[in-house]
């Protein structure tokens, strides 16, 4: 049965945390067979992250352990969460526990609690992993299941990035949306047991691309969890894959409640585009700042003429297409006149809006894409391995050649 997919915003409040919860279209357009459509999938969620930490958790102790949560009894219960004790008491708890009440019940429901001081705090639900826990006791299932959807939203630093989850719970469930197109990680585990919590996650096919501050990649400082098979290692070697393209992961060191998490581009994180096959990355021409200079494919220098940022055509697009913006000049990547035939070049000119600024970014094999012009629709080529030969459009359809695919790197 279809899901309906969520926008999530976070609001800070100066005496409580505010969630405005908005449901975008009921019939949003599915991914094709292997989850590369051009819109949003029908399942699977997205929210925002920003949780800066799990108040309450430590290295020895989860978060039942003196912080006024129990798993036996409802949350609605004084003695299922409690207002006088742990997290409703302090400002840092009552965000913890929001995150908690996001996690557990579903868009439309709510929780009320009251703090020490008899203040009131309203709670929105959003994914709805545990809706039982309002009223009843959260057992193994839904411990693990609420323990790494709060886990998924965790950024140390504080800083609100858009997710996108896959995920084994029915509320989650599967599916991919290309406005999310890199793996970063998986999270599992139980943040909820008496001794030290079991709190992990494993890396994603795109963990080291682009990483988002306080994120995963990120040399991420003061997380609540870690990687069981090793700081670098791949979920992909380790857990079992499930779900919609067969890439998500069902079970993961023994806990079959698990959250996959896909993210975007980050759009202040300057990346190289290099072809897979040559080695050779984007520059623009003799590091020029001028409309029309051509883009050449150079030796990767760190050089700012040879640096691109990967935008949304606007910042609240969802349609999967992309701007590409060269650092040095600000300038847009485009097809030369806008053609639609195989050979033009590309070169930078300043932002129209065009589609022959637009880009599809579709990940294929070994985290490499196929860069296709939205206008043309065909793909960026370097069918040469001279150096400050241009790079041309060429080619369409399913089919690719290795000088068509090109890694998005993280900028030297």
């Amino acid at each position: 049965m279809p899901r309906w997919k969520f926008a999530l915003t976070q609001l800070a409040g100066a005496s409580s945390i505010a969630l405005a919860v908005g449901a975008l279209a009921s019939a949003c357009t599915p991914t094709d067979a292997e989850g590369n459509g051009a819109g949003a999938a029908d399942y699977a969620i997205t929210s925002v992250n920003g949780l800066t930490m799990v108040n309450g958790l430590t290295m020895t102790n989860g978060l039942t352990m003196t912080n006024g949560l129990t798993m036996t009894n409802g949350l609605t219960m004084t003695n299922g969460l409690s207002s006088t004790t742990g997290l409703m008491t302090t400002a840092a708890g009552r965000d913890t526990v929001a995150y908690l009440v996001r996690c557990a019940l579903p868009a439309g429901d709510s929780l009320v609690k009251k703090d020490q001081n008899g203040t009131a705090y309203t709670f929105p639900g959003m994914i709805g992993v545990a809706p039982q826990w309002k009223s009843g006791a959260c057992d193994r299932n839904c411990q693990e299941n609420v323990s790494a959807c709060m886990m998924a939203h965790v950024n140390t630093s504080g800083r609100h990035v858009a997710l996108w989850l896959d995920g084994t719970s029915p509320a989650i469930g599967w599916g991919r949306d290309p406005s999310y197109p890199m793996q970063e990680s998986a999270f599992f585990g139980n943040i909820f047991t008496t001794g030290a919590p079991q709190a992990f996650y494993c890396n994603g096919h795109d963990w080291d691309r682009g990483p988002v501050a306080g994120r995963i990649g990120a040399n991420q400082k003061g997380s609540p969890y870690v990687n069981p098979f090793g700081a670098t290692a791949l979920c992909a070697g380790h857990c079992t894959t499930a779900g919609y393209t067969g890439q998500e992961y069902g079970s993961c060191n023994g806990y079959s409640n698990v959250v996959t998490v896909y993210r975007d581009f980050d759009p202040v994180t300057a990346f190289n585009i290099c072809n897979s096959s040559n080695g050779l990355c984007f520059g623009v021409a003799d590091q020029s700042l001028s409309s029309g200079a051509v883009i050449h494919q150079e030796t990767r220098y760190g050089l700012d003429s040879q640096k691109f940022l990967i935008e949304r055509v606007t910042a609240e697009s969802d349609s999967g297409k992309y701007r590409l913006r060269a650092k040095r000049s600000g300038l847009y990547l485009t097809v030369i006149d806008g053609s639609k035939y195989d050979g033009a070049w590309l070169s930078q000119t300043p932002w129209t809006g065009g589609a022959e600024q637009h880009w599809w970014l579709q990940e294929k094999e070994d985290s490499s894409y196929v860069l296709v012009n939205v206008k043309s629709n065909r793909m960026v080529d370097s069918s040469s391995t001279t150096i400050n030969t241009p790079v041309i459009q060429n080619g369409s359809g399913s089919s690719y050649a290795a000088h068509q695919l090109w890694r998005i790197l993280t900028a030297q």
